[in-house]
């Protein structure tokens, strides 16, 4: 017979059930004749022999006559282990059970049979019948080893009784010295079915320091905190594994890397992410390459960004192309960044258009293209969301426009007033002064024109531009008018 698991009563129970014995029990109780005893001894010989069959033959039989109830205890006892030995273990259950009930057994022996028809039961998937079998050997002295709460603590929970099991649970782990793996994983077990959070907590927290190098352990720990909304101390439990080289998953490391920027460290979140595609074990897909992107620019890394938001916008929508213009624009990439914010708005698919638009004027202003960045901003004022901000820039950029337009006016006035009256003190002087060779032929006065006055008057003193000139030509083409007339 295949060995099944028992408990054996303590000292003081072993005492009782002596003095048990010897008061309802007799000598001639647990005697048996020779007419039994002699196939009984031939059958032990079969047993020993492992020949099963013979047992139950030479055994069944005697069943049928007139024997003790000490006899007919220890033929069934026999009996049922040759038919369990045979994996008949319906036959070897009621044997077990017919030998309990012949009222012979001691307590020793009945515990033994209660405690192997409660391991037959489960065996079968009976759980209930089991647990009712191992809690009367329980009733009837045995003791309540770790082994024997270990054993209810299985069959509640393969009965899923986890309420009723729990008390087994606990004691089975309470009483284990030194205490293995398999106590807590029962305990566990039971406290995650009954969804005792906080003693889950507590007990994986004592598994992991136990047993450190444990990847499962750890993970569980990393999803009981997630579970609990304890992002800080998953975050540090995922960064333990990662040192110890126990995250080999993409979608963990990953996770590891989000954590980082959850918590406001992407630069080392990136650095991660990045060795690990690096190293292969995280795909360049899109997904990733976006988070990647993301983190680096979080970080405000916008050169290293910049790669990984052209692999993204490559094979992406106007919205990749509007994170690479950022990113280009931060690093002050004016032409690249005005060429992707293009490229962003005629791709479509954006959010908000009328933002990428006005980021484009921008741009264009910060390339001295105000013209440009007025056709932007003008075009982005069709926005509602943008309309205040784009009117805004078109009513700067023109104010700008025209001040620098008067100022320039005022310079040319101002210009030309000082040469007018250096040419005056010229001709004013050569009049006083010169000599034949410095009039020409009508009469007229010839000077030496300044250089920075050569584009407002001629060496005659006449004006040929500059401010007023156009009002002056006319009113000498009137005066010359009035002389022909």
């Amino acid at each position: 017979m295949v060995v099944l698991s028992v408990a054996i009563p303590d000292a003081d129970a072993q005492r009782r059930n002596r003095n048990q014995d010897e008061q309802g029990s007799n000598a001639e109780n647990r005697t048996m004749s020779a007419a039994i005893g002699e196939p009984v001894l031939a059958a032990q010989e079969c047993l020993d022999a492992e020949n099963y069959t013979c047992v139950i033959n030479s055994l069944t039989p005697l069943l049928n006559g007139e024997i003790n109830s000490f006899e007919r205890f220890v033929i069934l006892r026999m009996r049922g282990v040759a038919y369990y030995s045979q994996d008949r273990t319906e036959q070897a259950i009621n044997d077990f059970l017919g030998a309990v009930n012949t009222g012979i057994a001691t307590t020793d022996e009945e515990v033994q049979l209660r405690l192997n028809v409660g391991q037959l039961y489960i065996i079968t998937e009976r759980y209930s019948e089991g647990i009712r079998q191992m809690e009367l050997a329980v009733q009837a002295g045995a003791q309540l080893t770790p082994n024997l709460a270990l054993m209810l603590a299985q069959a509640y929970a393969q009965a899923e009784r986890y309420t009723e099991g729990l008390r087994y649970a606990e004691m089975q782990y309470n009483m284990a010295s030194p205490r293995e793996r398999r106590n807590y994983d029962m305990l566990l077990f039971y406290y995650q079915q009954l969804q005792r959070v906080p003693d889950q907590l507590r007990l994986i927290s004592d598994m992991v320091e136990r047993w450190p190098a444990d990847r499962n352990i750890w993970t569980s720990l990393v999803a009981l905190m997630a579970q609990t909304n304890n992002e800080s101390g998953a975050f540090e439990a995922n960064k333990l594994m990662y040192l110890n080289g126990m995250l080999n998953e993409e979608r963990e490391l990953v996770r590891l890397a989000q954590y980082y920027s959850y918590f406001e460290y992407p630069y080392r979140g990136a650095v991660i992410l990045e060795r690990e595609m690096n190293a292969g074990r995280v795909e360049r897909t899109r997904t990733n390459l976006e988070v990647l992107a993301n983190m680096w620019r979080q970080a405000r890394e916008f050169d290293r960004a910049i790669p990984v938001l052209e692999a993204v916008a490559r094979q992406g929508s106007g919205e990749d192309y509007l994170r690479l213009a950022e990113a280009l624009y931060e690093e002050e990439r004016f032409a690249e960044a005005e060429t992707a914010f293009e490229s962003a708005i005629s791709r479509g698919g954006l959010n908000r258009p009328g933002d990428a638009i006005a980021l484009l004027g921008t741009v264009r202003y910060d390339q001295n293209n105000r013209q440009g960045a007025l056709q932007a901003f003008r075009q982005c004022g069709q926005y509602s969301y943008s309309r205040r901000t784009c009117n805004g820039w078109v009513e700067f950029i023109s104010n700008e426009i025209n001040a620098e337009r008067q100022r320039a006016e005022l310079r040319v006035r101002v210009n030309t007033e000082e040469c007018r009256n250096t040419v005056r003190e010229a001709i004013n002087l050569v009049t006083i002064t010169g000599n034949e060779s410095d009039f020409d032929a009508d009469g007229n006065a010839i000077i030496d024109v300044p250089e920075r006055c050569q584009g407002f008057f001629n060496e005659r003193g006449e004006q040929i531009g500059g401010y007023g000139f156009t009002a002056a030509a006319a009113d000498e083409g009137e005066a010359d008018g009035a002389d022909a007339g």
